[in-house]
């Protein structure tokens, strides 16, 4: 599963960040923690270029290094079928240079992929090629070999000193970040501009063939990743969020490089962009940097989003894996997203149902019954559309699935009867800041969260507004959301069972 949505991954970040505050519940700490987040709001500086580009500027620290985000609003969630995982493999490209980086030759270059592009158009994708086409494909590779610059890209990085660099996709966005000393805040804002203003989708059927290789091994071949594939595509029937981020391998295999170029100007405008940047900063003089590179960037379209509401499930679903492989239970329930009012009670919830090895399932499936050897919660698979929260559990020899199922429903019918005690309330709230501690001192996680919040919820302060909902769930609250959508008839069920 992915990892826990990311409101609460920056709700310990904009509490404590680096004013040394403790996440304790306490009211004598509350006067604080709204001082550091006050002192905090009004360090952070954000502005929109002429072209639409949102900006975000947070100076702090002391040791002359920055991290730097650029965030699309573009991923899993916005792809149809027949083009899904389009918006991973084009994360992979965007490592691959510009006309002008990672190449000796782009005049030659062109000419050569446009080639390549009229072959892949005439032959389903590169997928059935002739001998005669594959004997020119095989001549034009071997010239692009002599052209290109392997990893120029990331070379460039490292001369500079850049630590931490990565790009992650998920069912939102599309995030590409970095850590560089402060020196090389120029370089940085040349290199991630022209990469988005100057891409070329170079060794793209190398990549297509890397990315399905990744799929093989995170689904084909994981027992976790194929039930939680055939999961989503069984609780969602209509919403995008059914489909993997990868994409599905048919889907994979037709992606031509001319697809992926329509696909970055339609997604890859600012408007759908932010930019965030953390660390040693002079907002004043950093601004007129990036205006200098990023407003170089066209402005194009507004991106439309069009994408069909799941509507009520009306019954329990079950979908069973068999395979070689230990056997596991997953336990999905639907549920609303954030800015709903019922969002952070659900996530306290999970946390005392599940987040500890004090937990009533943990207590009840490990320890008492064994029925189980662990037991996990997450939400998911996205943070902008209603989503799912669930239980997992690994079934524990040589009891079965069922008599886990059957053992978790004793555990959540008792906990909707009974509630939740005040220590078990407490214990989750400080839990839930607790766990996202080690971000405290991370340029690189706010500089993400700032810009994720910004692209989904409008205002990078949104992780404020959840914490303080967090902060204010009473017993009550958890008692109401418990009846409300821990419920059969709104969850779906999937399972491995060992092959004999």
């Amino acid at each position: 599963m992915q990892s826990r949505r990311v409101m609460r991954q920056i709700l310990g970040l904009v509490l404590m960040l680096s004013l040394g505050l403790l996440p304790q519940a306490s009211q004598a700490q509350s006067s604080d923690s709204t001082s550091a987040l006050a002192e905090m709001a009004s360090k952070v500086r954000t502005y929109t270029l002429k072209n639409g580009l949102r900006v975000i500027l947070y100076n702090r620290g002391e040791a002359p290094v920055f991290s730097g985000a650029v965030v699309v609003r573009v991923g899993g969630s916005d792809e149809v079928v027949g083009e899904t995982g389009i918006s991973h493999i084009f994360e992979h490209m965007a490592f691959k240079g510009s006309d002008t980086v990672g190449t000796k030759d782009y005049g030659r270059e062109r000419k050569l992929l446009a080639r390549l592009e009229e072959l892949a158009a005439e032959s389903s994708a590169a997928q059935s090629l002739s001998p005669e086409q594959q004997k020119e494909w095989d001549e034009i590779h071997k010239e692009l070999r002599s052209i290109w610059i392997s990893d120029d890209f990331t070379r460039r990085y490292e001369k500079q000193g850049a630590t931490g660099q990565n790009a992650t996709t998920d069912k939102e966005y599309t995030k590409y970040f970095v850590n560089l000393p402060r020196s090389a805040f120029e370089f940085w804002c040349e290199m991630e501009s022209d990469r988005l203003l100057n891409p070329v989708m170079r060794q793209f059927y190398q990549e297509r063939d890397v990315v399905l290789e990744e799929r093989r091994m995170r689904f084909e071949d994981d027992p976790g990743g194929r039930l939680y594939e055939l999961l989503l595509g069984v609780a969602y029937q209509r919403h995008p969020y059914r489909a993997p981020v990868i994409g599905y391998e048919h889907d994979i295999r037709s992606l031509t490089a001319t697809r992926l170029e329509e696909f970055r100007k339609r997604y890859y405008v600012p408007s759908n962009m932010v930019v965030s940047v953390v660390g040693k900063l002079n907002p004043d003089e950093d601004m007129k940097v990036i205006e200098e590179y990023f407003g170089r960037l066209p402005k194009g379209a507004p991106v439309a989003r069009d994408i069909d509401a799941e509507g009520l499930q009306e019954g329990e679903r079950r979908i069973q894996l068999t395979m070689a492989a230990s056997p596991e239970v997953i336990v999905a329930y639907r549920k609303p997203n954030y800015p709903d009012p019922d969002d952070a009670p659900i996530s306290v919830m999970a946390e005392i149902l599940a987040g500890s090895k004090i937990s009533p399932l943990y207590t009840e499936l490990v320890k008492r019954k064994q029925v189980a050897a662990s037991i996990g919660n997450d939400e998911g698979p996205g943070i902008a559309y209603p989503n799912l929260l669930m239980f997992s559990a690994t079934v524990k020899a040589p009891h079965t699935t069922e008599q886990v199922i059957n053992a978790f429903d004793s555990v959540i019918s008792r906990f909707r009867r009974t509630g939740a005690t005040q220590e078990q309330l407490d214990v989750a709230k400080r839990s839930i800041g607790m766990t996202y501690l080690a971000h405290l001192q991370s340029n690189q996680s706010l500089a993400l969260d700032f810009a994720s919040s910004e692209l989904v919820f409008g205002s990078w302060k949104a992780s404020v507004d959840w914490y303080d909902a967090m902060s204010k769930v009473s017993i009550a609250d958890i008692r109401q959301v418990a009846d409300k959508y821990l419920v059969p008839e709104s969850r779906t069920i999937a399972t491995i069972e060992r092959k004999k």
